[in-house]
This record gives structure tokens, C-alpha cells and sequence, in this order.
């Protein structure tokens, strides 16, 4: 378990673990933080970077970016 604060300001308390996702025809594991039913579904910048993803904020939609090592 992970202690979170939300955007209203209560702090909780929510599971973590490991999921598969599929973005884009590509699957891998990226770590999740499990909210309670209803909540909003998010993409981290974690999981984007993993994926080689960026965000268009004008045309909101994402788009490839290149991954570097360092």
C-alpha cells in the first residue's frame, strides 16, 4: 500500500502493484496505484515513459517521443 493526497486533500491509503497495460498494440508491466471504484483512470509519467509516450496537450492525444539512456 502507498499513501496518497489526492487532489482534495484528504490523504488515503491505496494499493500498489504491478499490471500489465497495452497502449498502442505494445504490452508491458508498469506499476499502478489502485484507486476506489469510480475513480478517474490516469496515465502516470512513469507508464508514458515506459511507453515512449508524450502528450499533445493541444491536440490531446499522445504521441511518440524518443527514449534515451543515460
Amino acid at each position: 500500500k502507498r499513501r496518497v493526497l489526492p487532489a482534495h486533500g484528504r490523504e488515503d491509503e491505496w494499493p500498489i502493484g504491478v499490471v500489465l497495460q497495452t497502449l498502442e498494440g505494445q504490452e508491458l508491466p508498469t506499476v499502478c496505484l489502485i484507486g476506489p471504484n469510480g475513480a478517474p483512470t490516469l496515465l502516470g509519467a512513469v507508464t508514458l515513459e515506459e511507453f515512449a509516450l508524450g502528450v499533445d496537450p493541444v491536440a490531446k492525444r499522445l504521441v511518440p517521443v524518443r527514449s534515451y539512456l543515460t
